[in-house]
């Protein structure tokens, strides 16, 4: 009787915790209430971390639709390596080429109505030392 009991609260606990996101949509077109700190909102400016800070054009972050990609980095460092990738559901890995302090990308949509990406990028400098982060994001936002 002990097992079947501590299934049903492990199944009833699962299903509790399935829904706790962010405030995630409930219905189609209704905006989440609360604003998920860890995500950048470029609506607000670029999004700064550590070492760097990450501008993307269109503000919203549309998906399947491109997308202006603006890094700045500390004096002297340049992006050597870049891409994007779903943070939460694998949604493949879409590389990314700097030019400078830009690049342009496209992402697909998802189903969900709640998808994050990430950006992690390296950047060096002409000494060969290395810096790396990552920025997150909730695309259609």
């Amino acid at each position: 009787m002990n097992g079947v009991f501590f299934s049903i609260v492990v199944i009833y606990a699962s299903m509790l915790l399935s829904g706790c996101g962010f405030d995630k949509p409930t219905e189609q077109g209704d905006q989440p209430q609360l604003i998920d700190p860890t995500l950048c909102q470029f609506s607000q400016g670029s999004c700064r971390q550590a070492n760097a800070s990450l501008a993307i054009t269109p503000v919203n972050a549309p998906s399947e639709q491109p997308l202006l990609l603006q890094i700045y980095l500390p004096d002297g460092y340049e992006v050597v390596d870049a891409r994007i990738e779903g943070r939460d559901m694998f949604m493949g890995v879409i590389p990314i080429q700097f030019a400078g302090n830009q690049a342009t990308a496209t992402y697909g949509s998802c189903s969900s109505d709640y998808m994050v990406w990430r950006l992690f990028y390296t950047a060096a400098n002409q000494n060969g030392e290395q810096i790396s982060g990552v920025f997150d994001w909730l695309a259609d936002n």
